[in-house]
């Protein structure tokens, strides 16, 4: 455990200094730069993409708290580096690429603890852009994902699993905006499926700064519902660190959790006249 935390900071400070150099470069090649948005954090997704040519880097660390049935049991669950890559195709379309990354847990019975660790399986998907924001039309974009059946055994699926949802992001002042999930997830291959939603506000307090608060949950089976509340903060035009946490809001979600993280992007890769 203490092992994978190093090579996670570590992976860290590589990133900072090896992001110096490419902001270095940008400024030097690019006049304007596209605005950064980013998926993290919070349990919701973006509806915009990332530019034409870019490569985008999201990752962090994930610490989770739960209790189950038994009063006397408690699971503590920590994920790194909660990795996510996405990668501007077109103006309209991303490639993006989860995991699978490395999940510790921790199960507290009475004063006997057990120990499990493995890898979650990989996810593969697309993020294609089904509107551009407008007045009274929000941006929204379609989530079109495949989750593969490698990785450790209770962290995969037996077959490759499908999700989808639709993204949107509104407004509602120069201030606050809205933004919204709602999809639907299979548990393994095609059998179960299970809907789910989260809806969010965000408030810039400053160029650089952003509170947000989210609900989120699913809309079939057990009763899974939360609240989640953070901040983003821009250090640089391309790199941003976020903190974020909350509790449950019903008995079947996990307790409460808290993460933290950083998103960087490179300067473009590619374009009309170089490829």
């Amino acid at each position: 455990m203490i092992g994978a935390v190093l090579v996670f900071f570590a992976c860290l400070v590589w990133s900072l200094t090896l992001h110096q150099g490419f902001v270095a470069e940008a400024s030097a090649q690019e006049e304007t730069i596209p605005s950064f948005s980013t998926d993290r954090p919070g349990i919701g997704d973006t509806a915009y993409l990332v530019p034409k040519g870019y490569l985008q880097f999201e990752g962090g660390v994930t610490y989770q708290h739960d209790r189950t049935g038994d009063p006397s049991e408690r699971t503590t669950t920590v994920s790194l580096p909660n990795t996510l890559l996405r990668i501007g195709v077109f103006d309209s379309m991303e490639l993006r690429l989860l995991g699978g990354e490395y999940v510790y847990q921790k199960t507290s019975l009475g004063n006997i603890d057990s120990h499990a660790h493995g890898v979650s399986a990989p996810v593969i998907g697309t993020k294609l852009q089904l509107t551009e924001e407008t007045p009274g039309i929000p941006q929204t974009a379609v989530f079109l994902n495949l989750t593969l059946p490698y990785g450790s055994h209770d962290l995969s699926p037996d077959d490759v699993t499908p999700d989808f949802k639709v993204a949107g992001n509104y407004a509602l002042s120069d201030k606050v905006s809205w933004e919204m999930n709602l999809g639907a997830a299979w548990e393994d291959g095609i059998n179960d499926i299970t809907g789910f939603y989260t809806t969010a506000l965000g408030v810039s307090m400053t160029d650089t700064f952003t509170p947000f608060a989210e609900i989120f949950g699913n809309m079939n089976g057990p009763s899974t519902h939360g609240f989640d509340a953070g901040f983003t903060y821009l250090v640089l035009p391309t790199l941003q660190f976020d903190l974020s946490g909350g509790p449950a809001l019903t008995g079947a979600a996990t307790d409460w959790f808290i993460a933290a993280g950083i998103s960087f992007r490179l300067p473009q890769l590619w374009n009309e006249n170089n490829i």
